[in-house]
């Protein structure tokens, strides 16, 4: 049983996210200044869902867009594990995630979409990029033919909590 099974798994989630939120909205303003930073764009978490141990969805900043592994514990920030990669493997292939996060939000694994948001236009366009790379994510690489072409339907984008590929919760996604 992963701890997403019961509503307590999701408001977990959702108590992180907050968490996860708040800060970079904190952190915005001392970004402001610098040339990556597109004002235009807000901090959401979009389309988080339960995956393995962890919650997985994209976030959107005024200066990156992210597809993030999100322990539902904090884990501790440790500065000198800051940076360590792991490539994992997602239905549509392999993706390379960094460890990230500070004392605030604490450890998480990120992958970057776009970075920085020079081109995009509104705070709705980086949400439907983030949104439209989460699901190119978890969708699966390869297109059936013939009489597959049902079967990729219902295996295109794995439901909420099926944990296609990998186990967030054991190497190399353990925090």
């Amino acid at each position: 049983m992963t701890p997403f099974d019961d509503e307590v798994g999701i408001a977990k989630l959702e108590e992180r996210l907050g968490v996860l939120v708040r800060r970079y909205k904190e952190l915005a303003p001392a970004m402001r200044d610098l040339p990556l930073y597109n004002d235009k764009v807000g901090v959401e978490a979009v389309d988080f869902m339960p995956f393995g141990a962890m919650g997985l969805g994209a976030f959107v900043t005024p200066w990156f867009i992210s597809l993030v592994f999100l322990p539902l514990e904090q884990v501790a920030y440790d500065p000198d594990r800051v940076g360590r990669t792991a490539v994992v493997d997602l239905p549509a292939g392999q993706r390379s995630f960094s460890l990230g996060g500070d004392e605030v939000t604490g450890l998480y694994w990120a992958h970057s979409v776009l970075s920085p948001l020079n081109q995009v236009v509104s705070h709705d366009a980086a949400v439907a990029l983030a949104r439209a790379r989460l699901t190119e994510a978890l969708t699966v690489a390869s297109q059936p033919s013939g009489r597959d072409c049902a079967a990729a339907d219902e295996v295109g984008r794995p439901a909420p909590g099926s944990g296609p590929a990998i186990d967030p919760s054991s190497p190399p996604l353990s925090v």
